[in-house]
């Protein structure tokens, strides 16, 4: 597959609607984890079509599409820019961008829901130290990442990089002075919405500057099992 035939079949809008055979979806999967660029397509397009749906629930969708005099639509769509304009400087002012990653639900500011828990653990034999399935609602994923080394009164530090096809990483989010529960294990919570599929690096560091690396993979919501 190829980025040719992507767009002549429409493979983005199909793959999100979950309308791709088989064969058709793990050549598309397999062809996005390889090009980090295409997942910032279907991540755009997700987007907009969940505004759409969120117009046509509203029924704002059939006003904006209803015909409109010519001579009243300029009018109209200046008042609109400037409405826009002024929502969207004062939004980007006022506004703090939640973080992707936190030790708490809380302090994720979106989700109050935890749709997953994962274990990171280092699994010898494997390709990945864990594998995460992305929820089909905006919900909270709970990653339980437990370090290589002693330290039951350490603070931890944890980093979260994409890892592309060439192996190059890319920072995504990080959060520190995180500690360990009874069982030696540390807890986040990530935003699910915001994560992107693909294969991702959890680095964790401890006040020595003890480090442990796991790889994970995480695939799509619409992925299917079995």
């Amino acid at each position: 597959m190829d980025r040719q035939y992507i767009d002549d079949h429409h493979i983005v809008a199909r793959y999100l609607a979950d309308q791709l055979p088989d064969p058709e979806r793990e050549a598309f999967e397999t062809y996005y984890l390889e090009h980090p660029e295409m997942l910032r397509e279907i991540e755009t397009t997700a987007r907009f079509k969940s505004g759409l749906a969120q117009l046509r629930a509203s029924g704002e969708l059939d006003a904006l599409l209803k015909p409109t005099p010519w001579y009243a639509r300029w009018r109209y769509l200046a008042i609109a820019a400037a409405a826009i304009l002024v929502i969207g400087v004062a939004f980007f002012i006022r506004t703090p961008t939640p973080p992707l990653m936190a030790a708490n639900l809380a302090a994720l500011g979106g989700p109050s829901t935890v749709a997953s828990s994962h274990a990171v653990l280092r699994r010898r034999g494997s390709s990945f130290d864990a594998e995460i399935t992305l929820p089909e609602t905006g919900e909270a994923i709970e990653l339980r990442v437990l370090p290589e080394f002693a330290g039951a009164d350490s603070h931890f530090r944890i980093s979260l990089a994409r890892v592309d096809a060439d192996d190059n990483k890319q920072p995504v989010a990080e959060i520190d002075h995180l500690t360990a529960g009874e069982d030696g294990m540390v807890t986040l919570y990530l935003d699910a919405p915001r994560v992107a599929p693909g294969d991702y690096e959890v680095t964790i560091t401890d006040d020595t500057d003890q480090t442990s690396r796991f790889l994970i993979r995480v695939w799509p919501a619409s992925r299917r099992t079995g």
